[in-house]
């Protein structure tokens, strides 16, 4: 408690604590509605069906000249079928509902499986199923339908539709209006397994789900050629699969879009050079019969080589011409005497073997006979020997040159006839070229396109074979462990956010739609107004709190508002002092029964007068009974206050002036002129006077006695005064109409003050 309520206190400024009070003493709310908050998320994510985020990475190449899909076929050097593809485009694609449904409907995903263990329902795919469904017909009304299969035994099973159901076999075929299908066993099969509650899927609607936004397909950055596809799905491997698919489908279709270009491509081809190989064969016909006219395959070939053949005959007519004369010279060099026995000259460049032979062993044997002429003379037998064999050998190579000169001639004559005849021919072809030239001018330029044709096809038809997907992937469609949904962390944060934010707006709400003063700022608005004291809450049934030797919290603030009314009225004398509120129930009663005992404590007299006539209490909170009194000596009854006056028994400086009988105009009895009679006596044997009236709120009574009363105290009682209640106290203090006005807070609890300057721990204090 301050150590003074002057009227500064009134306006106290904000304090953290005091504004926490509230939510720190309903602990118990907070810890409450965390505690249900926190099951319910436990429950929610125990029972809620997780989505996990499946994702893979994908590199598209961004061709804007649009040459990307010829660039392995046929006419790439063309730019007459550019098809501009770009990421945005791929993208688009990517999240078309045909491309979608395609890789549904090979994922057979038009049927969903579901198995519930207890309160949880869990979807089964893949390996989890103990049938597998295989769909032929699928109508409108068959999406409706609620179906459960039930294991029997190895070969038969129960499909139920509601109460009703039937016994199949597996792998028979079961047919109705709105569906044709056929359960067979799958990975997971057990003979009484079940039940495996079914639902079919329209792809349709799926594939416009997924492209509607279930399935993300975003650049990594802007401007990238990297994409990202995402999806959500309770079944993480069944979200990879269909990633998967999806990418695998988007390649072969792209595949298969190129090599529809490469067939047309082809069978383009194949007609233009069907048509070509007519037109060229005509255009090499006319050129056949030309040349077989003229006698010339090919002139330009046939120039060369006549060109060539002529050259060579010269060539061999001028080496014919060369060895005839070496045979020439070497028989005058055989015919002449004076070379009888020397050695012939080399045949410089005769072939013949014969002739070789001969003059090589002639040389020899006139060697041999030169060198036995050196020892010994013509006669010798062996001198004479080996000249007749050189002169028998001399005749030989005479005759072997007579066969080859005459060999020589008839070739000689031959090379001149027949390099006169290429000499001719070579003379004839200009003509011959011109000719054939307008002829072949046609057949080039059908030639040329019907190769350049074949060699279109060939590359078409190996890029037919070589066709590889566009895209890339860089990160293989995978899932993260941890689910996309629910997310626990965030969860349990927002369910402590809300288990500790709910019962906070309560209780601020509360107080904001509570329009009851709840401290003292409440008089802010009342300038200058000045508060005595504060009174702590006090649930003990008796009234009086006050007694000698009492050292509790509420006595001794009762004892601080009696130091009070000495320091705030130093000049004022305070012998009279009214009490007074706006309603019933403040604790005027209270407040006067002890504020009189605290003033007899200081062995003063104190007379309490219970003004309060309509309804009086003062006497019964005090256990007095009721004699004369007030009312009795206003109506004249009687003349002795004396007789009105009683001496409270438990306190020897207190005494009590009861209202006595009730009136039937109290208002017009308090302004009986004997009302200051009474005041008179009074002041003069008593030291202080409380008078306990009326609450001003809802009679007059008051004011008629605030002329004499020294001094005003008006009780304002802690969540109990209504806030709007304070005007009348506002009207009291700007209009003066009671004399040196101050407030006592009363029924102070720990949300409306913390701690009290006096006494010990805080009682439960005054009603």
């Amino acid at each position: 408690m301050a150590s003074n309520f002057s009227s500064k206190s009134a306006v106290r400024p904000d304090n953290f604590r005091e504004k926490l009070m509230p939510y720190s003493k309903r602990w118990y709310l907070f810890l409450i509605t965390l505690s249900i908050s926190m099951a319910v998320v436990w429950f929610y994510l125990d029972y809620a069906t997780p989505l996990y985020k499946i994702s893979s990475t994908l590199l598209i190449p961004d061709d804007k000249k649009g040459d990307g899909i010829l660039k392995a076929t046929a006419f790439s050097d063309l730019n007459m079928f550019q098809e501009p593809k770009t990421v945005d485009n791929e993208m688009e694609i990517l999240r078309s509902k045909d491309l979608i449904y395609k890789a549904l409907k090979d994922l057979n995903l038009d049927i969903s499986y579901f198995y519930s263990q207890g309160f949880k329902t869990r979807e089964l795919y893949a390996d989890e199923l103990p049938f597998k469904i295989s769909v032929k017909k699928l109508n409108n009304g068959a999406y409706l339908k609620k179906l459960q299969i039930k294991g029997i035994s190895d070969h038969t099973f129960l499909l139920q539709e509601g109460i009703v159901g039937w016994v199949y076999r597996y792998g028979q075929q079961i047919q109705h209006s709105d569906f044709v299908f056929k359960v067979d066993k799958g990975p997971a099969f057990l003979s009484t397994y079940g039940p495996v509650q079914i639902q079919f899927k329209d792809l349709y609607k799926l594939a416009a789900t997924y492209s509607a936004g279930k399935l993300n397909v975003n650049p990594v950055v802007k401007e990238s050629n990297t994409v990202i596809l995402s999806l959500t799905d309770p079944v993480p491997s069944r979200g990879v699969d269909i990633l998967t698919k999806l990418i695998n489908t988007y390649n072969t279709e792209n595949v298969e879009k190129k090599n529809v270009i490469a067939v047309n491509t082809i069978l383009f081809i194949d007609k233009r050079l069907k048509d070509m190989e007519q037109d060229l064969s005509n255009a090499e016909g006319g050129i056949e019969v030309y040349k077989q006219q003229n006698e010339a395959a090919d002139a330009s070939t046939g120039a060369q080589l006549n060109l060539t053949k002529s050259a060579e005959y010269n060539q061999l007519l001028e080496a014919s011409d060369v060895q005839l004369g070496i045979v020439r010279s070497i028989e005058r060099y055989l015919d002449k005497s004076a070379n009888q026995f020397n050695v012939v000259p080399s045949t410089m460049g005769l072939k013949d073997p014969v002739l070789n032979t001969l003059i090589s062993r002639f040389n020899d044997l006139q060697l041999e006979r030169n060198r036995m002429l050196s020892s010994a003379n013509l006669s010798n037998p062996l001198v004479e020997n080996l000249s007749d064999q050189i002169t028998d050998l001399r005749l030989k190579i005479k005759e072997n040159l007579i066969n080859i000169k005459q060999g020589f001639i008839i070739e000689h004559d031959h090379l001149k006839v027949n390099s006169a005849h290429y000499d001719s021919r070579v003379r004839s072809v200009p003509a011959l070229e011109r000719g054939l030239l307008q002829r072949s001018r046609e057949q080039s330029v059908k030639t040329t396109l019907y190769q350049y044709l074949l060699q279109k096809r060939e590359e078409t038809a190996l890029s037919l074979s070589a066709t590889i997907p566009t895209s890339q992937v860089i990160d293989k469609p995978a899932y993260d462990s941890v689910p996309e949904y629910p997310k626990s962390s965030l969860l349990y944060l927002c369910g402590g956010i809300v288990g500790l934010l709910l019962p906070a707006l309560l209780i601020y709400a509360q107080q904001l739609l509570n329009i009851k003063v709840k401290d003292p700022s409440s008089l802010s608005y009342i300038s200058g107004v000045r508060v005595l004291g504060e009174l702590n809450h006090h649930e003990v049934e008796n009234q009086i709190v006050i007694q000698k030797g009492e050292h509790s919290t509420i006595s001794e603030l009762f004892r601080y508002i009696r130091t009070n009314l000495g320091v705030l009225n130093p000049d004022v004398p305070n012998q009279v002092m009214l009490v007074t509120s706006c309603m019933k129930g403040e604790g005027k009663t209270f407040f006067s029964i002890n504020l009189g005992l605290t003033l007899a404590l200081l062995n003063k007299r104190v007379l309490m007068l219970e003004f309060d006539l309509r309804k009086p209490d003062l006497l019964q909170k005090m256990n007095m009974l009721q004699q004369k009194g007030i009312t009795d000596y206003l109506q004249g009854d009687t003349d002795n206050l004396h007789d009105c006056i009683q001496q409270y028994p438990n306190a020897d400086n207190l005494y009590v002036m009861g209202c006595g009988s009730l009136p039937q105009d109290p208002a017009e009895l308090l302004m009986n002129d004997r009302m200051d009679m009474l005041f008179d006596w009074a002041k003069e044997r008593f030291d202080y006077l409380i008078i306990d009236t009326s609450p001003v709120g809802a009679v007059a009574d008051a004011f008629s006695l605030a002329q004499y009363a020294d001094l005003s105290v008006y009780l304002v009682r802690y969540n109990y005064t209504n806030t709007h209640q304070l005007d009348i106290l506002r009207d009291v203090y700007d209009n003066g109409k009671f004399k040196n006005l101050m407030v006592v807070f009363n029924d102070a609890k720990k949300e409306n003050r913390q701690a009290y300057a006096y006494g010990y721990a805080a009682e439960k204090g005054s009603k």
